[in-house]
């Protein structure tokens, strides 16, 4: 590997300084990248020096999982030391991923690792290409992802050093996606890629009154039902919804895995949505409690059964982890994010949002 100083070897951030040597042996067949390194990094020439901040958490995590350092490549997007460990956000960020990419290319073409562990959003955007809303790290942590690189999928997780920040809640995350990308390795496995372009053929995107009133006939003889609402606000699903007056856009329900049906609010699909909320089925539904069901009933509905609110069930087992759906999901082994279809995919994204709820139901 290149052993320049950056500013020999045109590097583009101003200040930096150090260079990174490869280090691991890689016999699990996964490359651990991170952004950039630190000042400990600088001194010893490699990433995650495990007395460091950030190289201490991951040595933790790399133990408790049973595993050796040494069982890993290690690399970062950008093998310097910027001033001040400053690389995301910097107005050098972009210019100085690009200049880095290069010698991950090299990394890669040489040593020919079977998964990324990606560490961080800038080691997420440098590898997989994905960016915007709901594409960043925090949405896209444990799932396997398509890469830039040939047959070398990506597992996105938190840096370790955003756990040394106050998030060390979030360590068995990291240990997840460590074991994750190990078996992905190990298994040959490959990224299993949202199915927009051939939904599942349960999935009923655009019904028409016929259909819905057939729905509705299901629902009846239905064990539990899934459902949710979609309004101006609710492309995000984090647990702290909006504050004020909301507008039903559209409900979805789901009575079983791989199936459900999106119905516009607008008759006559709403007097179908209050029969089967009706229904004394039990109900499946995520933070439903505090928002959809209080706009349900200020729409006239009558929510009748069992409600079960899932999302105050992964609170309950995982107190200290995010609330939003697609995270829990991902955590429990959901195969594809899709979260960031809210406004292009809203039919599809909708269904999802049910359909999860009865994966998820079977893993708390």
């Amino acid at each position: 590997m290149h052993r320049l100083q950056p500013h020999m070897n045109g590097c583009p951030i101003p200040g930096a300084y150090g260079w990174q040597d490869i280090s691991g042996k890689g016999s699990s067949g996964v490359l651990i990248l991170g952004e950039a390194m630190g000042e400990q990094e600088a001194e010893e020439s490699r990433g995650f020096v495990e007395w460091a901040p950030a190289g201490s958490v991951l040595e933790r995590a790399i133990r408790r999982g049973g595993m050796d350092r040494d069982q890993f490549l290690m690399w970062n997007v950008v093998p310097v030391r910027p001033p001040n460990n400053w690389l995301e956000g910097a107005p050098w960020e972009l210019e100085a991923v690009a200049w880095g990419k290069t010698y991950l290319e090299e990394v890669i073409q040489k040593y020919r690792p079977k998964a990324i562990l990606a560490l961080g959003g800038v080691a997420t955007r440098a590898t997989t290409g994905l960016a915007g809303d709901k594409l960043g790290v925090s949405s896209l942590t444990g799932f396997v992802l398509n890469s830039h690189y040939d047959k070398v999928p990506v597992i996105p997780c938190f840096h370790p050093s955003y756990l040394r920040r106050g998030k060390m809640s979030h360590f068995g995350v990291l240990l997840r996606a460590i074991r994750l990308a190990v078996s992905v390795a190990r298994e040959g496995r490959v990224p299993v890629l949202p199915p927009l372009s051939r939904p599942p053929v349960g999935y009923k995107m655009f019904p028409n009154e016929e259909e819905a009133l057939a729905y509705e006939k299901e629902a009846e003889r239905a064990r539990v039902i899934a459902y949710d609402i979609e309004t101006p606000y609710s492309g995000d699903d984090a647990a702290e919804e909006a504050e004020g007056v909301q507008t039903i856009k559209s409900i979805q329900f789901s009575i079983h895995g791989e199936e459900g049906i999106f119905l516009p609010w607008r008759p006559p699909f709403i007097d179908v949505a209050r029969r089967i909320l009706s229904n004394r089925v039990a109900k499946l539904g995520w933070n439903v409690w505090r928002f959809d069901d209080p706009l349900l009933k200020s729409e006239g509905c009558t929510i009748n059964g069992e409600v079960h609110d899932l999302m105050w069930a992964w609170h309950h087992l995982n107190p200290d982890l995010p609330r939003g759906l697609q995270f829990a999901a991902a955590q429990s082994g959901w195969p594809w994010p899709w979260k960031h279809y809210h406004t292009s995919d809203q039919q599809f994204y909708g269904i999802v949002d049910v359909d999860v709820l009865h994966f998820l139901a079977g893993t708390l």
